[in-house]
């Protein structure tokens, strides 16, 4: 028996079971209760062979037997049948009961359980007595690595031990587990048979829902529950001669996916919209989570969406899943999951740390709107931190008006070197970068993207210690230095750069985008006659996509012939932008009238909307201010013949609301009219 002072799983009374033998320096061996050996190892492999031989031919007066069973869900009992078969010559002598645990090879005998209150009072040859205890054990830990211990010893002047069995569990025994017990429709729920003995189960037969009726015949089933309820969970074992059987009461609970926390798995669908997290939500290792096209979800409380496992989120353009918040949350984390993730046409909006980070993990990320969050840290819409191209896909996002007040407004790649091809970054901010953060040797391969319109206080691309090359981009901004450079350097090779840039193919000219805006409803491909349409890298490696209708010229949005455009929309080109585009700009309909205007636009503390004609204000009228989602979250009231209004970033409560995007609504006598507005804090 072996009483761990601390590490993993340090022993219960340690200190009582020392004070018996005055414990002064580990570590202290003790041999039939009364032989100590202090202090270390002597030298030689047989070191305690010595104490072992002194003892090991002494007579004991008692024969004992020992059996341990299950008591309860996490108790094992453990009752020793004694006789006296000899003179016992020590006084307040009690039975010890010990449960102990195999944790591995070197540690083998760990004590998890401990008691010795059990007084033994059988005193003449010939007498018997039964005694027994229950000791708590942890149910999560395999129950063939648990030894029950029995020990008559003495509490008088000798700690004398005079007898001592043990035993493990034997028995026919039917004990299940599962990966999840609770969560929204769909829920997918691992059972695990931890039936005993291990190796000894011939046939499992579970039943998932409480109805009498087995539904599967297989070891460790994997089974959906797609109504919400509380069901009861029935588990019958055999060993080709005995049955056992188990049932738990109210194992699973499906809920209505208002409120969900902690692990998840299985499907998620539209049918249950919104989703609502309440709490920090985790997908663990073995598990997946698959999102279907449509659904909608809400994250409260600062939560975050841990993935160790698999998360499938994959939408369409016309149904994109929604990631959001009304108030705020943490974003998507991917933490050492190698598994093949997928996050694809999905809206990702009003996150305060990384929109999504991933680290060390397998993730596609392809055709997103990350837009509106507000990271404090690293990239506020993607963190990227030791990964690579054969791992990472940044393909056809949109990153905009994400905003950062400590780091880069947008990517932030630390020892990673992913695929980045064909994304949209336009109207970020940050204080290190407006765009991007290279650190660590992260030498991005940086092909056909278009940067316009970020700000930051030190450029737009802050560069440490890495090298990244930019082939085949437009970089349009109005930042002093765009590239703030500390021990690496970018290579740059035909690109249209604001201000020049030395490298072969660069351009310094207007891109002349369709229609730049910082509304949704922006056109970032190229007007007919720009200076960027076949200015790309000339090698056919890096052609346009063919018009299958028109050979020999590219397949709008990329124009002109197949010599590859600069920017998002040339080589491998931006698959669906305009569906896209047009499904968000439909989630609020908003009139581009000139009756408002609006400054400053972005705010950051107030913003004053003035009216061209105070005659068409409706009389007694109300400014009206909503979210992205189109819910009212103030109204300052506008009394007829007013030309201008405040607003102060504040809700009807008056509280600061989260930086973003916000609609103001006005009425006039003919026709309701909005405009938009970014608040940055």
């Amino acid at each position: 028996m072996l009483w761990e002072s601390g590490g993993p799983h340090p022993s219960p009374d340690l200190n009582t079971r020392g004070a018996l033998y005055n414990l002064n320096g580990v570590p202290h061996a003790e041999f039939g209760g009364t032989i100590p050996v202090v202090g270390g190892y002597p030298s030689g492999s047989m070191n305690y062979q010595s104490q072992y031989n002194s003892i090991v031919n002494t007579n004991s007066p008692l024969s004992m037997e020992l059996s341990m069973v299950i008591s309860g869900s996490d108790q094992l009992l453990l009752t020793t049948n004694i006789e006296v078969t000899d003179n016992i010559t020590t006084t307040n002598n009690r039975v010890v009961f010990v449960l102990t645990y195999n944790f591995s090879n070197t540690w083998f005998s760990t004590v998890v359980s401990y008691n010795q209150t059990t007084d033994f009072d059988l005193t003449e040859v010939g007498q018997t007595g039964e005694y027994q205890i229950s000791l708590p054990m942890d149910p999560d830990l395999d129950l063939a690595n648990f030894k029950g211990i029995a020990l008559v010893q003495s509490f008088g002047n000798t700690h004398k031990i005079l007898q001592g069995t043990s035993t493990t569990f034997s028995g026919l025994l039917s004990m299940f587990s599962s990966n999840i017990q609770s969560g929204p429709p769909n829920l997918g729920v691992r059972f695990t048979s931890n039936s005993f003995p291990q190796g000894g189960i011939v046939s499992w037969q579970w039943d998932f829902d409480g109805d009498g009726v087995f539904d599967s015949t297989e070891e460790n089933p994997y089974h959906i529950y797609d109504t919400p309820g509380t069901y009861d969970v029935t588990l019958r074992v055999s060993d080709g001669t005995d049955t056992a059987e188990t049932t738990s009461e109210g194992f699973i609970v499906v809920g209505d996916g208002s409120d969900i926390s902690g692990n998840v798995a299985g499907t998620w669908i539209p049918a249950y919209n919104p989703y609502t997290i309440t709490g920090d939500l985790t997908i663990t290792d073995g598990d997946s989570l698959v999102i279907q096209p449509g659904v909608e979800i809400k994250t409260e409380n600062n939560s975050q969406i841990l993935i160790n496992g698999t998360l499938i989120a994959d939408a369409e353009n016309d149904e994109p899943i929604v990631f959001t918040s009304e108030s705020s949350w943490k974003g998507i984390k991917f933490d050492d999951s190698e598994h093949e993730n997928i996050v694809r046409n999905c809206r990702i909006s009003n996150a305060y740390y990384s929109a999504l980070e991933i680290n060390n993990s397998t993730v596609q990320v392809i055709g997103n709107y990350i837009y509106n969050n507000a990271g404090s840290t690293a990239g506020a819409a993607l963190d990227l931190t030791n990964v690579d191209d054969e791992e990472v896909l940044i393909h056809n996002n949109i990153f905009a008006h994400n905003t950062n007040n400590g780091m880069v407004g947008t990517l932030s790649f630390t020892s990673s070197t992913p695929i980045f091809t064909n994304n949209i970054v336009v109207y970020n901010s940050g204080t290190t970068g407006g765009a991007v953060s290279l650190k660590s040797s992260s030498d991005v391969n940086i092909l056909n993207n278009t940067f316009a319109d970020n700000s930051g206080s030190n450029g737009t691309f802050f560069i440490f210690s890495s090298n990244p090359n930019f082939k085949n981009c437009i970089i349009y901004d109005t930042v002093e230095n765009i590239f703030n450079e500390i021990s690496g350097e970018a290579v740059i090779v035909y690109t249209c750069i604001s201000g020049g840039h030395s490298g072969l193919g660069n351009i310094d000219e207007d891109p002349m985008f369709a229609l730049p805006s910082s509304e949704s409803w922006a056109r970032w491909y190229l007007q007919e006659n720009s200076p960027c349409i076949d200015a790309g890298h000339p090698s056919a490696g890096y052609y346009d996509v063919e018009d299958p209708n028109n050979p020999g010229f590219a397949l709008w949005p990329a124009m002109g012939t197949l010599t590859n455009d600069m920017g998002a929309f040339g080589g491998e080109g931006f698959t669906g932008y305009s569906d896209m585009v047009q499904t968000f700009e439909n989630e609020i309909a908003v009139n581009t009238n000139n009756l408002m205007n609006i400054y400053p636009n972005p705010f950051r503390i107030s913003t004053t909307i003035m009216f061209s004609s105070s005659e068409k204000i409706a009389k007694n009228t109300n400014l009206e201010i909503y979210n992205v989602k189109g819910q009212k979250i103030n109204e300052i009231s506008v009394s007829n013949g007013t030309h201008s209004a405040v607003w102060d970033g504040t809700d009807k409560f008056g509280k600061r609301v989260n930086s973003g995007i916000y609609f103001i609504g006005v009425s006039t006598n003919y026709d309701n009219h909005f405009k938009r507005i970014l608040l940055i804090k």
